[in-house]
C-alpha cells in the first residue's frame, strides 16, 4: 500500500512537473459522462465557421470540430486534428481571419484503488482555415502568453512561434 502511493506521488509529481499548464485534483467528484449530439457553431468570419458536434456534459467540453465553408456551404474535417481532445470554446483567429487558435484540451479520471482522480491539460493548435489542416499541434506554452500580429504571425514575446505570412503567399 505505501509502494503504491509513493508511486502515485512521483508519478503526480512528474506530471505537474513536466506539463506546467495542467491540473490535478481528487477534490473533483466523477459523475456519470453523457456526450451527447450538440451542434455547437462559432462564426470566425464571412467565409468560415467553427462547428462542434458533441458535448460531454460531466467534463464540460465541447468535441469534434469541423470547419464550415459558408459560401461553399461544406463542412469539412480538420486533418491532423487531435480528435479525442475537447474544448472549452477557446477560439482566437488571425488578424486575416485565415487562422485559428483553437483550444484542445486533454480531461480525464484517473483510477487509484479506491477513488478517482481528476486530470486536465491545456493545449491548443492553429488551424488552417483554408486548407483545413493543423498547422501547429499541441502547444502549450506560447498558448497564454502568445498573440496574433498584423501579419497573421502568432508571437510570444519577441519569439514567432507561427508565420502565416509565409503560407498566404502560396
Amino acid at each position: 500500500m505505501k509502494v503504491n502511493m509513493l508511486f502515485v506521488a512521483i508519478a503526480l509529481g512528474l506530471a505537474i512537473h513536466c506539463f506546467g499548464g495542467s491540473k490535478i485534483s481528487s477534490d473533483i467528484p466523477p459523475q456519470k459522462s453523457v456526450t451527447q449530439s450538440k451542434d455547437t457553431v462559432i462564426n470566425v468570419s464571412e467565409r468560415f465557421a467553427i462547428l462542434y458536434k458533441k458535448y460531454d456534459n460531466r467534463l464540460k467540453l465541447w468535441y469534434n470540430p469541423y470547419i464550415i465553408r459558408l459560401k461553399e456551404r461544406d463542412t469539412v474535417k480538420i486533418a491532423k486534428f487531435p480528435y479525442e481532445n475537447g474544448s472549452e470554446l477557446g477560439l482566437y483567429p488571425s488578424p486575416s481571419k485565415r487562422f485559428v487558435l483553437l483550444d484542445n484540451i486533454i480531461r480525464y479520471y484517473v483510477e487509484d484503488e479506491d477513488k478517482k482522480i481528476f486530470y486536465e491539460n491545456y493545449l491548443c493548435c492553429i488551424i488552417d482555415l483554408e486548407q483545413s489542416i493543423v498547422v501547429v499541434d499541441s502547444m502549450q506554452m506560447h498558448s497564454e502568453g502568445g498573440d496574433w500580429d498584423k501579419d497573421d504571425r502568432w508571437v510570444d514575446g519577441s519569439e514567432i512561434i507561427f508565420d502565416g505570412s509565409l503560407l498566404k503567399k502560396k
